[in-house]
């Protein structure tokens, strides 16, 4: 079980890592995509694949309401601050806030599989 844990720990490091390493070997810099946005895909199902070897039930519902909420507030401070919606200022605002939201929540996953007997 302590192989599992490792492995947990290992991805807080390596998806960043390769991140960075897809983003400039595929040079997505030029498409204006940058190695969080690549990240968020990967720690997301880390959490999947995590969380399921660990726990009874998946965090995956978890997660996405708190997806759904971060979506629902960026959206109403969008539309009170400037009386408009942008859905490329939304997208872009969201995928970067998201990316936070999503390593704060993997790190805490891992934290928490760390603690278990």
């Amino acid at each position: 079980m302590m192989i599992y844990k490792l492995t947990a720990l290992a991805f807080l490091i390596l998806t960043p890592l390769f991140a960075m390493i897809v983003t400039s070997l595929l040079r997505l810099n030029k498409k204006r995509l940058k190695f969080p946005d690549v990240a968020l895909f990967l720690f997301a199902i880390e959490i999947v694949l995590v969380s399921g070897k660990f726990f009874t039930h998946n965090l995956l519902p978890y997660y996405l309401i708190i997806m759904s909420l971060l979506a629902i507030v960026i959206s109403l401070l969008l539309v009170v601050r400037t009386q408009s919606f942008s859905y490329h200022r939304f997208m872009k605002l969201f995928w970067r806030v998201g990316f936070l939201v999503t390593f704060i929540f993997y790190l805490i996953l891992v934290i928490f599989v760390f603690t278990l007997a």
